[in-house]
């Protein structure tokens, strides 16, 4: 069978950045005694290292796994015949011992060098604490530790003499032996499940949805909620025949040893920065509620995978006691943290008519997501709403995993409710979002492909007591079209009467549209309307709604409209897909399609920030 590395097994180890002083202490030095202060039956001293990536490797982490630490320095003599030895220990035991590498002196540059010169493919790590090396010794190198699953010293090897490869082999094979032979210890797997996608079938699969490069596995005692240990693990491998076929991948954990007793277990993938040095339950989960995509959008998921948790509340008190010969076997129920949306149009030029006679024609050309969350929490958030209240302290298991509608619960983001400290004021609130809709700009807008298929987006969850969703509050699309009047009228002076003009060259850059005609100008308006609109002056899409009136503005070859299109829960359960509307839900893919368009936009965006019911201009768009 094989093994995975974890932090129980061997961890891939990279190059890292360390900054030391340089130099190797004489033998004569290591003679007088002042070599080792941790000796054989000592517990090993705390410590923290992190590779080059920043993952970091603690004692706490490393607690139930047998691993050997070794501090070196590649111009130390003694060093240089050693390292040869430990590059077996890791070839030999890599599945099964995590090997430690700590230089105690040198650059990384330095060391990767030494490494590429002398064809060293271990791992080594730099100390977070630089005076980690003197907590083990005085002086002297060569020093290697060989450390037992309860983090208690089995052997101690110096350079008096230096120990060769048969030494090492024997010590680890006898700590191995007694740590199989163990009956407070179980051996533990798991099997990763990574959900269908949701939301009617998902035409268009992209592997990268479903993969998982990189699973952290954190333990904690039950009763206590103190942190234990957690689990690192890379490389899996995929189960080539799932026995539970709503799932479409499932991945394979093995072999993990871990102390009897009774745990609560978290998994989060494909995410690596939950330090180690953790002390509960309470400060991980405050710790998930800070995590961040910081543009609140992920264009195409990276081949190693979007963040995905476990429920919450999936492995609450778990019992493991020892069982002869048989591994205990856990699944874990992977969700994704984002949720994607695939957008697209029915159609590209929609015809708008009035009393049957065309008046113009709409081409839907460009989307743009606004009101983005840049922060998130990993696992679900509910609460009971019946108004909006104090925020609540969340608490497992009360306020996390799912809600339940009938019992009045709400899933919930967090931060809403700093959102909400004050509602007459959405700008408190702003830095919540990337490209906040109170602030927006026409840049940055994706091309809307061709019919058929479907521009695609993961955006972060947003979700909020549905009698808040203000526009303030909720993410959303906003479509660019092209309007195409059949003709406009221009004022003529000569005449001054209004003439019906079809060559576009001929038009205003400005034109409005008046009880579905469209006009050249605000003069051309006013022969019309019977108004007595300033002709000189520049009206705003506010300032002419009360008469009636919308303009275009062109730009880039065409007349420029606007639709906003806001994501919102549903405001009752008996509808499709519950109170939740669609795209803001972790783990679900929605299709969104523009299906319709019953009148012209805007032409320019300046929300009514906080507004109620907040109107979705002139799109029809359908969810699938």
């Amino acid at each position: 069978m094989k093994r995975f590395t974890t932090s129980y097994l061997p961890l891939l180890l990279q190059v890292l950045a360390v900054v030391m002083l340089a130099g190797c202490q004489s033998d004569e030095a290591d003679s007088v005694g002042r070599v080792t202060k941790v000796r054989v039956g000592d517990e090993v001293p705390e410590f923290i290292v992190a590779d080059a990536d920043g993952k970091t490797l603690s004692t706490a982490s490393l607690k139930g796994q047998v691993y050997v630490l070794s501090f070196f320095d590649t111009g130390c003599r003694d060093c240089q015949k050693e390292l040869p030895v430990i590059q077996q220990i890791y070839n030999k035991y890599h599945e099964s011992v995590a090997v430690i590498n700590v230089p105690r002196s040198q650059t990384a540059s330095e060391v990767r060098e030494y490494w590429n010169k002398e064809s060293l493919t271990m791992p080594f790590y730099a100390p977070q604490d630089k005076d980690l090396y003197y907590r083990f010794a005085d002086k002297g190198i060569p020093l290697t530790y060989i450390v037992d699953g309860d983090g208690v010293v089995q052997a101690v090897f110096t350079d008096s003499p230096l120990t060769d490869f048969a030494a090492f082999d024997t010590v680890l094979q006898n700590v191995l032996q007694m740590e199989a032979s163990r009956t407070d210890m179980v051996n533990l797997s798991f099997r990763l499940k990574v959900s269908a996608a949701a939301g009617n079938g998902d035409d268009h699969f992209f592997q990268n949805e479903y993969a998982v490069s990189h699973v952290e596995i954190f333990f904690f005692d039950a009763e206590t909620k103190k942190f234990y240990t957690k689990a690192v693990i890379e490389n899996l491998t995929k189960d080539d025949d799932p026995l539970d076929q709503t799932y479409d991948v499932t991945y394979i954990i093995e072999s993990l040893r871990l102390h009897v007793g009774t745990y609560n277990i978290f998994a989060i993938a494909n995410y690596d920065r939950i330090p180690d040095d953790i002390t509960d339950q309470d400060e991980f989960l405050n710790l998930t509620d800070a995590i961040t995509y910081q543009a609140g959008i992920e264009p195409n998921i990276p081949y190693k995978g979007c963040v995905m948790t476990n429920r919450a509340t999936e492995l609450l008190n778990v019992n493991l006691i020892p069982w002869v010969n048989k591994n205990y076997v856990l699944a874990i129920n992977l969700e994704r943290v984002l949720a994607k949306l695939q957008i697209g149009v029915a159609k590209h030029d929609f015809e708008l008519k009035h009393d049957g006679k065309k008046y113009a024609d709409i081409n839907i050309t460009n989307y743009k997501l606004v009101n983005l969350n840049k922060k998130f929490y990993l696992f679900q958030h509910k609460d009971v709403m019946d108004e909006l209240g104090q925020q609540p302290v969340f608490q497992l298991p009360d306020n996390y995993s799912d809600c339940q509608e009938e019992d009045g619960q709400y899933v919930v983001d967090p931060y809403f409710y700093s959102k909400t400290s004050k509602q007459s004021d959405a700008a408190k609130f702003k830095d919540y979002y990337e490209s906040w809709y109170g602030s927006f700009n026409t840049e940055n807008f994706a091309s809307i492909p061709a019919v058929g298929n479907f521009g695609y987006a993961y955006v972060l969850e947003n979700t909020a007591f549905r009698t808040n969703q203000k526009n303030g509050y909720s993410p959303g699309i906003v479509f660019k079209g092209a309007v195409s009047p059949v003709f406009v009228y221009l004022y003529d002076d000569k005449t001054r009467q209004l003439v019906e003009e079809h060559r576009a060259e001929y038009w205003s850059h400005t034109i409005y549209m008046y009880n579905y005609n469209f006009y050249g100008s605000i003069q051309a308006v006013n022969v019309a309307s019977g108004l007595h609109l300033d002709e000189l002056e520049t009206y705003t899409d506010a300032q002419l709604k009360p008469y009636g009136i919308k303009k275009c503005e062109f730009n880039m070859g065409v007349y420029e409209t606007y639709y906003t299109y806001w994501i919102r829960h549903r405001n009752t359960s008996t509808e499709p897909m519950a109170s939740m509307n669609y795209g803001v839900v972790r783990n679900n893919f929605y299709k969104i399609v523009v299906a319709g368009v019953s009148g012209i936009g805007d032409s320019e965006i300046v929300p009514e920030i906080m507004r109620d019911n907040y109107p979705n201009t002139y799109a029809d768009v359908v969810v699938e």
